[in-house]
């Protein structure tokens, strides 16, 4: 873990991450939205506009279900110690994207498919920002003994929910310096003392969301070859990050449930699939009678 990049000036890593992540995903929108019959003009436009309603939202998202109560928004917006919830700028971006769409007179589907692999990218790299700011850590790996001490059982399931893969010897373990939230959690479930100089080993959670996230966005790619419908792409976005965030949310220990065992990511996750399965099964409903109505034309 890694803080702070540069000292002089002061440069986070988080927020050099988050601009890279901008950069790399303009880059890749652009040069796909060529390709598809867009003018570069509206990526660089567009890119503005996602830059401000996505950190915005990121930040809403995060007041709403991160601060204590009592917090005012302005309070929440302002501090500098305040998280992001991907979610959140994902769905505030989206609305921007909207907005732009129908302004402009363009296809939306056409639109957000251009930008469906850079927003892949520009999550994969930003993952390695939390990692490297110490937030968003994995499910402690330890000994069955050492998981004893905690009794309460849904406080275990948030931060050891598959005991078999997160043994003590889990290889792939990484441990995090006292400023970590890891490490403060750590110490308030009586699993570490305050002097602990390390948190204990956690799964390196962000990495795997930046290993994903890379295989989501090389794929993105290689499906515009055979997109039949203009949207495929982001509604394909939608359906495999849903599956990954969903999934790794359960070696996620910074997240306590929501409702029926599951974080409101994973809520979320379900809606985005759910919606995706519906639209495609639509789609496909619909290419099948225009296609039987061909061949009888024929």
């Amino acid at each position: 873990m890694h803080k702070i990049l540069v000292s002089e000036p002061h440069i986070a890593s988080y927020s050099a991450c988050l601009l890279l992540a901008l950069i790399a995903g303009y880059l890749i929108s652009r040069w796909r939205a060529v390709r598809v019959g867009l003018e570069g003009a509206h990526i660089d436009n567009m890119t503005l506009l996602i830059a401000v309603s996505s950190l915005f939202g990121a930040r809403v998202f995060s007041w709403w279900f991160e601060f204590p109560e009592g917090v005012s928004p302005w309070s929440a917006l302002t501090n500098a110690s305040g998280g992001m919830v991907f979610y959140g700028g994902m769905i505030f971006g989206a609305i921007a994207v909207v907005a732009y769409a129908a302004c402009t007179c363009l296809s939306l589907g056409n639109l957000m498919d251009a930008c469906a692999p850079g927003l892949a990218l520009g999550l994969a790299i930003g993952r390695i920002g939390c990692f490297m700011a110490g937030c968003c850590w994995g499910d402690v790996c330890i000994s069955d003994a050492q998981a004893a001490s905690i009794h309460d059982p849904s406080v275990l399931r948030q931060v050891r929910t598959f005991s078999i893969l997160s043994p003590s010897t889990y290889p792939l373990a990484v441990t995090f310096p006292p400023d970590a939230g890891a490490t403060e959690q750590h110490c308030d479930l009586g699993l570490t003392s305050k002097e602990s100089a390390r948190s204990l080993p956690v799964h390196p959670v962000q990495l795997y969301e930046t290993a994903f996230a890379l295989l989501l966005c090389l794929y993105l790619h290689r499906a515009f070859k055979r997109r039949e419908w203009e949207g495929e792409i982001i509604w394909q976005f939608m359906f495999g990050y849903g599956v990954i965030r969903f999934s790794l949310e359960f070696f996620r220990a910074d997240n306590p449930a929501a409702f029926a065992g599951l974080t409101l990511s994973q809520l979320i996750s379900i809606g985005m699939v759910v919606a995706a399965i519906t639209v495609f099964r639509s789609h496909k409903s619909h290419i099948r009678v225009a296609r039987l109505n061909h061949v009888r034309l024929d």
